[in-house]
C-alpha cells in the first residue's frame, strides 16, 4: 500500500505537467495561425481578374491523392482541363542556369542544382513546366507566388534542358511580353 501512494503522486505529477504543457502548446500554435494569416503573401498577378473561360487550378488538384501502389495517377480534374485555359499560382523555381523560353512554376521555393544536379534534383513531383510564347527570350526570376494563366497540355515530352516534363502551362501572349518585356527590348 505504501508503494502506490508514490506513484500516484507521480502519476498526478506527470498529468497536470503534460495538461500544462499541451495547454501552452494549443495557444502556441494558435497564436502561430494568426501570426501567418495576418501575414499572408503577397501574389504577383500577371494577368487581367477577369476569369473569361480560366478555371483556377491548384497544386495539390493534379494528382489523385493518396498516392497509391500505381506511384502518382493524374487527377480526373487536370486531365479534364488539359488542352484549356487555367490559372495557378506558384512559386518560380530559382535556376542556377536558365533555359531560354520556359522556367518550372512549384508549390513552394525551390532551388534547381545546375546542369550535373538535373537528375536528382529536389523539384517537387507536381512541378509545372511553363512555357512562353517566343522560345528564344530568356525569363528572370521573379520571386514569391505568382499567378500565372495559360493552356494546360498534359504527357510526357522531353524538354530542352533535358527533363522530361508531364505537366506544362503555354503562357498566352499577354503575360509572355509580361515575362520578357525586358528582354524584348534589348533586341
Amino acid at each position: 500500500m505504501n508503494c502506490i501512494k508514490p506513484i500516484i503522486f507521480v502519476i498526478s505529477i506527470f498529468y497536470v505537467c503534460y495538461a500544462n504543457a499541451s495547454t501552452a502548446m494549443q495557444e502556441e500554435t494558435q497564436a502561430s495561425h494568426e501570426h501567418l494569416s495576418a501575414s499572408k503573401p503577397k501574389v504577383k498577378n500577371l494577368s487581367e481578374e477577369s476569369n473569361g473561360g480560366v478555371t483556377d487550378l491548384k497544386f495539390n488538384e493534379l494528382y489523385k491523392m493518396p498516392v497509391g501502389p500505381r506511384g502518382m495517377e493524374p487527377s480526373t480534374k487536370m486531365m479534364s482541363l488539359n488542352k484549356k485555359q487555367v490559372r495557378i499560382v506558384g512559386y518560380m523555381a530559382k535556376e542556377e542556369t536558365h533555359t531560354s523560353g520556359l522556367f518550372i512554376i512549384a508549390p513552394l521555393p525551390v532551388n534547381m542544382g545546375d546542369d550535373d544536379d538535373k537528375f536528382a534534383d529536389d523539384m517537387p513531383a507536381n512541378s509545372i513546366y511553363v512555357h512562353l510564347e517566343n522560345p528564344s527570350l530568356p525569363v528572370d526570376y521573379i520571386a514569391g507566388l505568382i499567378s500565372l494563366t495559360g493552356l494546360l497540355s498534359v504527357g510526357n515530352v522531353m524538354e530542352v534542358d533535358d527533363r522530361v516534363s508531364y505537366v506544362r502551362l503555354l503562357l498566352d501572349s499577354e503575360q509572355s511580353k509580361l515575362l520578357t518585356s525586358k528582354h524584348q527590348a534589348s533586341n
